[in-house]
């Protein structure tokens, strides 16, 4: 399937997952009403998703089967769809139980209708429950940036623990080495403001720490893991300026269109995403570590 189709089919399904469950969404919001809202907002979502699950259809297929996971899956947005899918895997959704929606009945009642599994675990300080070489895919999406550091390479040796060889990894992340966060650089402003703990959120932060794209793939390699699939790509555009119609948001959307139509550009993304296959023994987290500063 092409991934405008994609993008079609799980545009409703972001959306109605941030109308029912998103921490800033007003109670009781209609449907029409929501949409109305967010018409132009969700297309840095949905461009994302989509584009994560064309490249895990490219390297795995649709028949694809076994144990599935998901670190961090906030509203269910990405896994929901990962679950349409990839309808052979049995999915399972990790996320902080302080979050406000984590109990409540209409969110358990989401994971049923999508045949998935919830489980309440701060992964970043607990050991993840599950048993060892148990998931042959997993995705961590947009969850890396607000990792703290000292606990980084506890998450990611946990992360190798349970999948199994030959298992894929989905990530996706900020670009480090972008073309705004070089613009920023240049002009003597700092990439990100101080990590700032996240209130409605218990347990985590803001963007902490951003990497490039041959920083993850030299630490993902000395951990066992060889990148199949990778691309960058600029979708921020909704987020920048006041509203659709100001020259700051139309100037970041014709840098987009530019990015999609000149390859050279695309070493500039503002995210990369990548697939990386669980190959070899993970080497000590020290090792990896030393050798990605060098």
């Amino acid at each position: 399937m092409i991934r405008e189709d994609i993008e079609k089919i799980v545009e409703p399904i972001i959306c109605e997952c941030l109308r029912k469950f998103g921490d800033f969404s007003p109670p009781d919001t209609s449907v029409e009403g929501f949409a109305k809202a967010t018409r132009g907002h969700l297309r840095p979502d949905v461009r994302r998703v989509s584009l994560l699950l064309s490249l895990a259809q490219l390297v795995a297929g649709p028949e694809f089967a076994g144990e599935g996971l998901e670190l961090g899956c906030g509203y269910g947005y990405l896994l929901f769809p990962f679950a349409l899918y990839f309808p052979k895997i049995r999915w399972t959704g990790v996320e902080h139980p302080d979050r406000a929606y984590f109990n409540r009945p209409d969110f358990l009642q989401a994971f049923r209708d999508y045949h998935c599994k919830l489980v309440g675990t701060d992964f970043v300080h607990e050991s993840l429950p599950f048993p060892d070489q148990h998931f042959s895919m997993a995705t961590l999406s947009e969850t890396l940036e607000h990792l703290p550091l000292e606990r980084l390479g506890f998450i990611l040796s946990e992360i190798h623990r349970v999948m199994a060889p030959g298992g894929f990894l989905i990530t996706s992340s900020p670009n480090q080495a972008s073309l705004e966060n070089r613009i920023l650089l240049l002009r003597g402003k700092s990439i990100l403001n101080l990590p700032e703990y996240v209130a409605h959120a218990n347990g985590t932060f803001g963007h902490i720490r951003l990497y490039t794209p041959d920083e993850m793939i030299l630490m993902m390699g000395k951990l066992g893991f060889t990148l199949e699939r990778s691309a960058l790509e600029s979708n921020n555009s909704a987020y920048r300026g006041s509203s659709s119609k100001s020259l700051r948001r139309r100037l970041y959307r014709l840098y987009e269109t530019a990015e999609q139509c000149f390859d050279f550009l695309r070493t500039f993304g503002d995210t990369w995403y990548m697939v990386f296959r669980k190959n070899t023994p993970m080497l000590s987290w020290k090792s990896a570590r030393t050798s990605s500063e060098k």
